[in-house]
């Protein structure tokens, strides 16, 4: 499994918005917001590609300007 921590930015007007629907993703949580517009992310892949989609999907989202990578963990060796 890989565990990543994601910043989005998005405008500050449409935050909420942008955290509903990520916390509506069944593989991401929202666990922090600022009155700028960012939000720290995690999201849980079984592996480098699938958590590849998944950032995808995050930087797709309309109304987000950004998904950026902060860190990540694996819990065994990336292939």
């Amino acid at each position: 499994m890989i565990i990543s921590g994601v910043v989005v930015a998005s405008r500050p007007e449409h935050l909420s918005e942008i955290r509903d629907e990520v916390n509506g993703l069944p593989w991401a949580e929202v666990h922090f917001s600022d009155p700028e517009g960012r939000l720290v992310v995690t999201l849980e892949a079984s592996d480098l590609d699938e958590s590849m989609d998944r950032m995808k999907t995050l930087q797709a989202i309309p109304l987000v300007l950004s998904a950026s990578l902060a860190e990540f963990c694996s819990d065994g060796e990336l292939t």
